[in-house]
């Protein structure tokens, strides 16, 4: 009989943690509750270039957490039409602004390749539903929903009617895939300037 222990190490696990770890424990993309800082610049001017303190793979762990579910607030959640009417995320308290500026640079340069049509200088629309698309203003850094006048009107007088939860499901998971679309690209430059 064979004895594979012999041809297995056992892993071996540190019980102290390093700063490296805190830092991917941290998410350094995603701003946490409070904060409104570059955390990514910041950390450069303090500790040094982002290689010295962070590992490829703790930097592709973290990126990979830069999501639309992490990233966009749930509409899900929104008691009603009224409500969602109102859904407009300021990006720069959900995401580093370095990371921002990435997705600015991204629309500017492949907006029609990603899907989205620019309706101004800095302003990008999407269709995610009959009659509601998603905007995205990069002077304001923020993204919001328009809908066509008689899908407002009718969302204004919705309230809590019984087929709003199935119709902002489907306006939620639109939104989410859309706008990971631009993430992918974000993340992406992001690992090449961090990276290099």
């Amino acid at each position: 009989m064979c004895n594979l222990s012999a041809y297995f190490k056992p892993p071996i696990f540190e019980d102290t943690g390093s700063p490296k770890e805190e830092l991917v424990a941290r998410q350094p993309f995603l701003i946490q509750e409070g904060e409104r800082d570059y955390f990514i610049q910041k950390m450069a001017r303090e500790v040094g270039t982002w290689t010295e303190t962070t590992s490829p793979e703790q930097t592709a762990f973290a990126l990979a957490h830069v999501t639309a579910a992490h990233v966009l607030p749930p509409i899900m959640p929104l008691p009603s039409g009224t409500d969602l009417l109102g859904y407009c995320v300021q990006l720069r308290d959900h995401m580093d602004g370095a990371l921002v500026d990435e997705l600015a640079m991204v629309l500017k340069a492949s907006w029609r390749q990603l899907g989205w049509e620019q309706v101004g200088t800095a302003t990008y629309l999407c269709v995610i539903g009959a009659g509601v698309a998603a905007c995205i203003d990069m002077t304001r850094g923020e993204l919001g929903l328009r809908y066509d006048s008689e899908l407002e009107h009718a969302l204004y007088l919705a309230g809590r009617t019984l087929d709003l939860p199935r119709s902002r499901f489907f306006l939620q998971s639109n939104l989410y895939e859309r706008f990971d679309v631009l993430l992918d690209q974000v993340r992406m430059r992001t690992w090449n300037w961090i990276i290099d």
